[in-house]
């Protein structure tokens, strides 16, 4: 279940941005339509070589709203991060977004 939600939630969000971007939208059409065809056959990993504005289209709206927003690690060893001194063993929660969005 968790892998259809987050799917249709990137799916929805590339959607939202494409339809708020008219120019982009064409921009990607364009290059599916010159590289894939017009063709009704969905595109495979092979086609994303050939369509690097989509691919960047999909990789800018994942860093503008990852799906998942905390993730949780372990340290793997006693390390020091800005200062801190983090145990081995430590869960860390890294937040994606603000990861994504720091200038």
């Amino acid at each position: 279940m968790a892998r259809t939600h987050t799917t249709v939630i990137t799916l929805d969000s590339i959607v939202s941005h494409l339809i708020t971007h008219p120019e982009a939208f064409k921009k990607a059409r364009d290059e599916i339509d010159n590289q894939v065809g017009d063709s009704l056959r969905l595109i495979n990993d092979a086609d994303l070589n050939k369509l690097p504005y989509l691919h960047g289209t999909i990789s800018e709206t994942l860093r503008l709203g990852p799906v998942t927003i905390l993730t949780l690690y372990e340290s793997s060893k006693d390390c020091t991060v800005g200062g801190y001194h983090i145990p081995r063993g430590t869960q860390l929660w890294i937040n994606a977004w603000a990861v994504h969005n720091d200038p």
